[in-house]
């Protein structure tokens, strides 16, 4: 197994996912350790993904997490964590400064256009979140 980490920022972010998930499933009680699936609408890159939540700091406005199945795992990856902080941006709202560790399956050597490739697909979806809620700004009230 090979492990290779990535470190990026998204200049806007909102955690939640309106009307683009079907249902959230919980196995444990929501601390570490807990597995959290989301299960998608059509029309997405991915129709569900499973979470292994890893922690959080309230104080630092910090998580951490595994995407342990689904989503852009796909057959070379046996998963990716995520360790993601949320700091106020200079023009008004947040900016989520993410470290991405991919953990291969085997021998396999992940490129960085491969990397660059995934993250991409990842931000399809940070991108409709922000269409929905430009448009309904009333949403997450």
């Amino acid at each position: 197994m090979g492990v290779v980490t990535y470190e990026f920022e998204v200049p806007r972010f909102t955690p939640r996912l309106p009307l683009m998930q079907l249902s959230v499933e919980l196995e444990g009680d929501g601390k570490p350790g807990s597995i959290v699936k989301i299960n998608f609408v059509e029309g997405l890159p991915f129709q569900y993904i499973k979470h292994m939540i890893g922690g959080h700091d309230e104080n630092n406005l910090s998580y951490s997490y595994s995407l342990i199945e689904g989503g852009l795992l796909g057959d070379k990856l046996e998963k990716i964590s995520y360790e993601n902080q949320f700091v106020a941006a200079a023009s008004g709202g947040s900016v989520c400064k993410s470290s991405i560790k991919f953990y291969t399956v085997g021998d396999y050597v992940i490129t960085e256009d491969e990397i660059k490739a995934l993250i991409q697909r990842s931000e399809v979806v940070y991108k409709a979140i922000e269409a929905f809620l430009l448009a309904n700004p009333d949403a997450c009230n």
